[in-house]
């Protein structure tokens, strides 16, 4: 989970159907709120220092996202990559991009890459790789969920019965007109 959360953590700071400038500052105070909110959680149950590695990327997007425009609109592309050296040259030009200022406003000068990073910039990629993520870490005591067992918990019943419904309504819309429309009404 957590891992899914950080990789796709670029997506949570913009509007939907947003063609240009789409990092917002109002959003990214929302997210910084829950993250640390979540950050909390996972260190008030022991994985405060797993979650701090595996958020670095989001907390350091939401961190960025967060400085005040005017501080953020006189920043330099050094102090930025210094400031924030958990994002690749990439990530960090990708989010100045696309970041909304305000009306009217436009891309800074002094948030231009350097002639000697522009290839990293140009090159790198912005997103991250589910081909390394951590491993999957399992409770080993102290869980309630009894596998082979019914579930008793209504609410866990009820997520689990949210998460089915995602899934087959992903699946579904992925298919075919024909197929969906089959498995719908119990067609083979």
């Amino acid at each position: 989970m957590n891992f899914g959360l950080n990789s796709g953590g670029f997506g949570f700071c913009r509007p939907a159907g947003s063609a240009g400038p789409f990092f917002q500052w109002s959003r990214a105070v929302r997210i910084r709120t829950n993250l640390d909110l979540l950050l909390d959680w996972l260190q008030a149950v022991g994985l405060g220092d797993i979650a701090a590695e595996f958020f670095r990327k989001l907390s350091a997007t939401a961190n960025l996202l967060c400085t005040p425009r005017s501080s953020l609109s006189k920043a330099t592309w050094a102090r930025l990559r210094a400031e924030y050296p958990a994002l690749s040259p990439a990530q960090l030009h990708h989010v100045l991009r696309h970041y909304q200022l305000g009306p009217g406003q436009g891309y800074p000068e002094g948030w231009s890459p350097p002639p000697e990073e522009r290839d990293a910039v140009a090159s790198g990629d912005i997103f991250e790789s589910f081909s390394d993520h951590p491993p999957l870490l399992l409770p080993t005591d102290g869980f309630q969920l009894r596998l082979g067992e019914a579930v008793t918990d209504s609410g866990l019943q009820a997520a689990l019965f949210r998460i089915r419904r995602m899934l087959w309504e992903r699946e579904e819309g992925a298919l075919p007109a024909n197929l969906s429309a089959m498995g719908r009404d119990g067609g083979v």
